[in-house]
Formats: C-alpha cells, structure tokens, sequence
C-alpha cells in the first residue's frame, strides 16, 4: 500500500507529452500537471476539494518531477 502523501505521474499520450502535460496524482486526486509557458515546463498545483491543505512527501515529489522530466522527454 502507497502513503496517501506520495505522487503518480502520467502521460496520457505521445501527443499530450509534445505539448509538456503530464498529471500528478495522490490516490485518486489530481494534485497537478505540467504544461510548456515561455519554453519552460510549468507545474500548476490545484487546490484541495475541500479547501484545505494538500501534504507531499518530500521524496516523492523530487522523483515524481524527475519522472514526468523522464517522461516528456521520451527516456523511460
């Protein structure tokens, strides 16, 4: 079982990575994705349902980045 503070990253399709998307999940919440602005990729965060904070292990956020960066760019 995955702690509830630790991200999923996905890449819908070959199309969606060109263009620098990829989510980040917790569970079943979307907790963000990426998109291409001024040539950079940007992580957007959304916020909480409810409103209220969004925790993330540290060390998943680190590997979640490093695997959407794996990702987009096709290597994994």
């Amino acid at each position: 079982m995955h702690s509830p503070h630790e991200l999923h990253v996905t890449v819908v399709s070959p199309e969606e990575a060109d263009h620098g998307a990829a989510e980040f999940w917790i569970g079943g919440d979307l907790f963000g994705f990426t998109r291409i602005e001024d040539g950079q990729i940007i992580l957007w965060i959304q916020p909480s349902a409810d409103g209220g904070p969004i925790r993330v292990n540290a060390h998943s956020l680190a590997t979640a980045l490093l695997q959407a960066k794996d990702l987009l760019s096709g290597t994994s």
